[in-house]
């Protein structure tokens, strides 16, 4: 749990001026150093927000204090004051980080802190972020191999050997001159992000022929028929969107294609397969 969820924090990790005692800013509702904290207008308590908005919602305009109505306003300037001479320990400080922090900056650090762990989709291990890059190149659940385009397929070992996969950019195109295919059908969806936006682009030449620009969403293959004659290329290229819930944090413009048809039907060595 980061601080931005934290209804308040704890003594532990305070690292305040010799003399301080954090007893006397407890917040009356978790008995923690208040969190964002808000202040009863009439008694001018603090509290956590968080806390006090859960407390009201069980006793509507009162005021733990017993003022009534609860009013509320601004923590007054002298505990504000108070509260940014602390240093904090950084939340993730049992998983390795060792940072200590300004009251004022921990929101920010923690958000980003290389400490906190998140899911692998592949192998679905725990990774500290600051290591998740380096293990998503590196997972075995990752890196199956398509037997005749070399594209990186599937999410877990035993998945189908007929899905591509890949980042940003790829092509098929005729490996001799002269040659020319039609470009039937694809179906596509997003590997990590909502709403990424794939172009596909059809190639005569050295000239585009044809563009469409498609959104694809985590993990739903979306069949695209086109239907463009007579192409001796055709790239694709993802850009943009947010990263799925359920993608582990992960924010990649990768893209799965389920399927891909291409005709007249000629020998599969006739086509080159590129990644970029």
């Amino acid at each position: 749990m980061t601080s931005t969820l934290k209804t308040g924090l704890s003594s532990e990790r305070v690292r305040g001026p010799p003399g301080f005692y954090i007893s006397h800013l407890a917040c009356p509702v978790c008995h923690e150093l208040p969190w964002k904290p808000v202040a009863c207008q009439s008694c001018e308590t603090p509290f956590c927000s968080t806390c006090i908005h859960q407390w009201l919602a069980n006793n509507p305009f009162k005021c733990p204090n017993r003022c009534r109505p609860y009013t509320e306003r601004k923590c007054p300037p002298f505990i504000v004051k108070l509260l940014s001479q602390l240093q904090i320990a950084c939340f993730y400080q049992s998983a390795g980080c060792n940072q200590i922090i300004s009251y004022e900056g921990l929101d920010k650090h923690e958000i980003a802190c290389g400490f906190q762990s998140q899911q692998c989709s592949g192998c679905q291990l725990q990774i500290l972020k600051k290591d998740f890059d380096n293990h998503m190149s590196n997972c075995p659940s990752m890196q199956i191999r398509h037997t005749t385009s070399g594209y990186t397929t599937s999410f877990m070992a035993g998945g189908s050997r007929n899905i591509a996969f890949f980042e940003q950019k790829a092509s098929v195109s005729v490996a001799r001159p002269n040659e020319k295919f039609t470009f039937f059908s694809v179906a596509a969806c997003a590997a990590w992000n909502d709403n990424l936006q794939l172009t596909i682009t059809g190639h005569r030449n050295s000239i585009e022929i044809n563009t469409h620009t498609e959104i694809l969403l985590f993990g739903k293959p979306k069949p695209i028929l086109l239907f463009w004659e007579n192409l001796d290329k055709i790239t694709l290229e993802s850009s943009g969107g947010t990263a799925h819930p359920m993608s582990g944090g992960g924010n990649w413009t990768h893209v799965l294609v389920a399927q891909l048809t291409i005709g007249p039907f000629i020998d599969e060595n006739t086509l080159s397969w590129n990644i970029t």
